[in-house]
């Protein structure tokens, strides 16, 4: 019978994090429950591979090209977490302030200390609204056939002013702003840089209100027109019985002109 390995990530993890702090292998193997040589063996896996990647880019020193890199630049958008800042505090950094700052060498409390670290320190956290809205306004561009992700020069600048009004208006707002309706928000900054969008803006939606599933789904309209499946649970139901919810999205005048004081006042800058 082939021997299966009792080291999982988690394990391995603790291996290597009771190394870096100086221990012996002989404690280690008696703080994770595993042998002297399973620990041994932990080790040297990770030596060959640190020895591996420094000759492998040792060997590919990497070349730069200046003017490819300035003809590929392009700046943050209003609408990137953190004005496009990088991706957050690297992992290695994180680690070594916990330990720098921890006498404890207890594994738990280390991954305790790092999470509370970690939770303090995200990009993410520091402008909850204002991110909250970025998050939004991508995914509604999106929906309307909008790459937020395009390197189109045209899209790349609506969408970054689209981002920059709405962010102005939070900014008006003030202490009120927690009170806004993120998605009217989000509708109004749209229609300010496309007004040619007001149509889909204010779209209907409608969804069949399912006799078996006792809720309101999305349908598929058979090819013949007769009736109608519920893409849930499959009831076909013919289009005179069925019956459906139709909802309205409509564009609040109150933050259009929210994102109208924005652009007049200049905060968009």
């Amino acid at each position: 019978m082939p021997r299966h390995s009792t080291i999982t990530p988690e394990v391995e993890s603790k291996i290597l994090w009771f190394s870096d702090l100086g221990l012996t292998t002989r404690k280690i193997a008696r703080y994770v429950h595993r042998s002297h040589v399973t620990v041994w063996r932990v080790l040297q896996a990770r030596r060959k591979q640190l020895s591996v990647t420094k000759q492998t880019v040792t060997e590919l020193a990497p070349t730069r090209d200046l003017s490819v890199e300035v003809s590929r630049y392009q700046p943050a958008m209003r609408s990137s977490f953190g004005g496009g800042l990088g991706a957050g505090t690297p992992q290695n950094i994180v680690n070594k302030a916990v330990k720098d700052n921890s006498k404890s060498k207890d594994f738990m409390q280390f991954r305790q200390a790092r999470w509370q670290l970690c939770n303090l320190i995200s990009e993410k956290k520091l402008n909850p609204l204002e991110n909250k809205f970025r998050e939004a306004l991508k995914k509604r561009v999106s929906a309307l056939g909008f790459d937020s992700s395009s390197d189109n020069d045209i899209q790349f600048g609506q969408l970054n002013d689209m981002a920059a009004v709405g962010l102005a208006a939070l900014r008006i707002a003030g202490e009120q702003k927690r009170k806004l309706k993120i998605q009217k928000l989000v509708d109004a900054s749209i229609l300010y840089r496309r007004p040619d969008w007001k149509a889909k803006l204010e779209e209907s939606k409608r969804r069949l209100r399912c006799g078996r599933c006792r809720r309101q789904r999305s349908f598929l309209k058979n090819k013949d027109g007769k009736s109608v499946t519920c893409l849930a649970c499959g009831l076909e139901t013919p289009v005179e019985k069925a019956r459906f919810h139709i909802s309205i999205r409509r564009l609040d005048p109150v933050y259009v002109d929210l994102v109208h004081s924005a652009v007049v006042q200049k905060e968009c800058a």
